[in-house]
Order: structure tokens, then sequence, then C-alpha cells
């Protein structure tokens, strides 16, 4: 975890270099550290999928929502879900 543009600013980096993604671990530690210093108000992140070689399926990305005063995620979505559900002609939010 690094701070983006350095010292001072609220933007915090989360790498996986592995490849493995630990999604619930950023929220987790999230949450902990609204526990900790008494974190209030909505706070999120996207996540981007990606792949050294082109390859179907190895793109994508997500965000994620969580409520810091209430300790709990209260939403997310997923690229890959939301173009099959438009692909599918469901409705949605655009």
């Amino acid at each position: 975890m690094t701070q983006q543009d350095g010292p001072g600013s609220s933007i915090l980096w989360f790498q996986d270099d592995e490849g493995e993604g630990d999604i619930e671990g950023v929220i987790r530690f999230v949450l902990c550290l609204a526990e900790e210093i008494d974190l209030t108000g909505l706070w999120g992140f996207e996540v981007a999928y990606t792949c050294s070689r082109p390859r179907l399926d190895a793109f994508g990305g997500g965000a994620h929502v969580i409520d810091l005063g209430k300790r709990k995620s209260i939403g997310w979505t997923s690229t890959h879900e939301w173009l099959e559900a438009a692909l599918r002609g469901e409705d949605f939010d655009a």
C-alpha cells in the first residue's frame, strides 16, 4: 500500500503483484482502520483486473462502496456482470 500522490494525499494505492487480489482483505483493513480512528461517511474503491498478454475475459474491474460509520460494505458492481446484463437487454442504470 502506498499513498498515490505522496505524503498528505488522501489516495491509497493497493497493488497485488502476485495476481490474486484480496478485495475482502482491503475491506477488512479499511473497516479496521475506520474503527481504530473513528472514521465516518462513505468510502469507495475501484478494482482493475489486468493481464500481461491479450486473453479473453482477462480484463475488467469493479467498484465497492463502504459506509465507514456503519462499518459495512453497502454495495459493489462488476464491469463484467454489468456488460453481460446489458448485452442480454436487461434494464440497468447507465
